[in-house]
């Protein structure tokens, strides 16, 4: 029970900031299109979304799920999914007009995000695991005095 609570937990958080990020994203590029209101089918797909996104995360990042896996390799068990999903939601509530350039676009735009996503997660655990790192030697220094 306490396992599920912790998983519940950490699936909410992620849904969380998925879906202020996906509203973020949605009145700022939407400001340039001249949007004044969100329509209300849109903050259900974008729960869904969000929820979706974090239980793909959650399989594929946590060590509990999927044991001994290289890092490259858990983001394709995530991006994979997560791409196929966009792509059905854009089909299925028709985000935009179905053609190769529009898809080309989405596909980019999905690669850009994911991409930077990724490049910003990476300096961030650059950044921890070097303080982290001084952290722990400043203590083995005393520890050894």
């Amino acid at each position: 029970m306490k396992k599920l609570f912790e998983i519940s937990v950490a699936i909410k958080s992620v849904a969380a900031m998925v879906l202020a990020g996906q509203i973020f994203l949605f009145v700022i590029i939407g400001s340039f299109f001249g949007l004044t209101s969100i329509d209300f089918s849109f903050i259900w797909q974008a729960i869904a979304i969000a929820v979706i996104t974090a239980i793909l995360q959650y399989v594929a990042f946590a060590e509990d799920v999927i044991k001994n896996m290289r890092y490259s390799l858990r983001l394709l068990v995530f991006s994979l999914p997560l791409y196929a999903v966009l792509a059905a939601f854009a089909v299925i509530f028709k985000w935009f007009p179905a053609n190769i350039y529009t898809w080309l676009t989405f596909t980019l735009i999905f690669l850009v995000i994911f991409g930077a996503m990724n490049a910003a997660f990476e300096i961030y655990s650059r950044v921890t695991g070097k303080k982290l790192n001084e952290c722990l030697n400043a203590y083995n220094r005393k520890s050894a005095t």
